[in-house]
């Protein structure tokens, strides 16, 4: 089968890898990869002797030589690793700027993006941006963030468990927000009610000069919480559940993008101060 990320792309990712080689594999290990580190080693040169020293992207390339990347889980780690060290590398002060337009180029011409639509990891990122700026305090979205990245690409289950602890994460922080009373005893399609209300985003209380256009879009999307909800108690991880159904990894994928799609919309109108369609 062809490769599904180029060696270009490959070898641009190296080139913005962290410069320790320690921080390169953690990376790595976070990613999916089990990390082949470069240990350095001598160099020998028309009759000289040199000592190479270990380098983070011989690191990268060590690792993703190993591995098969016209396998989409593979190209899938990748992507999560590049998007990641593309932030990290981006902040550092002798960043080389070039790179990161290279490897933008690399992964356009590969079909990818390290902000592509639709992509998972992208819209925790934006999420993740859109918590710190809606509210005062964003630490138990955060949390519930940094456990959905740990489960992308690879463990379903915990995919699914993840986006439904995100949904109540963010609908308790809507009601603290606006100054209501969060009972923890409340499951989630209580939970996302009462927040929905508070905002006065609930199907019901729709209004504005696309009236039916907007008590439609609400009338579809507040369910899909309902449903990540009652997918999480059948195929999530927690509550004990035993002989978990098979779900495929694209399900797990849609029921993250689904609770990221509500919970944005939430935050994005606490912030507005205003009902959807007004």
């Amino acid at each position: 089968m062809p490769e599904l990320l180029s060696e270009t792309t490959r070898h641009a990712i190296s080139k913005i890898s962290p410069k320790s080689v320690k921080e390169t594999c953690a990376i790595l290990k976070w990613a999916g990869f089990d990390p082949i580190p470069d240990k350095g080693g001598a160099i020998h040169s028309e009759g000289a002797t040199f000592i190479r020293s270990a380098h983070a992207s011989v690191t990268v390339r060590k690792t993703f030589a190993a591995c098969d990347f016209s396998d989409p889980d593979v190209v899938a780690r990748a992507l999560k690793f590049a998007a990641r060290a593309a932030r990290l590398y981006a902040t550092t002060k002798d960043a080389d700027q070039s790179w990161l337009v290279r490897l933008d180029h690399a992964l356009t011409d590969d079909g990818y993006g390290l902000d592509a639509p639709g992509d998972p990891l992208a819209a925790v990122t934006h999420f993740a941006a859109l918590a710190d700026s809606a509210l005062p305090d964003a630490a138990a979205i955060r949390q519930e963030l940094a456990r959905l990245e740990r489960a992308l690409p690879d463990d379903t289950g915990a995919q699914i468990g993840r986006a439904k602890n995100l949904i109540e994460a963010t609908a308790k922080a809507v009601l603290t927000l606006t100054g209501e009373t969060v009972n923890d005893n409340d499951d989630v399609p209580v939970l996302v009610a009462k927040a929905s209300q508070a905002l006065g985003v609930h199907v019901t209380q729709a209004a504005g000069p696309q009236l039916a256009q907007v008590k439609r879009v609400l009338g579809r999307l507040h369910p899909l919480t309902h449903d990540v909800a009652e997918l999480r108690n059948r195929a999530g991880d927690g509550h004990g559940v035993t002989g978990v159904a098979a779900v495929d990894a694209a399900v797990g994928r849609l029921a993250v993008r689904s609770a990221i799609a509500w919970c944005a919309f939430m935050l994005e109108v606490a912030m507005s101060g205003k009902p959807a369609g007004r």
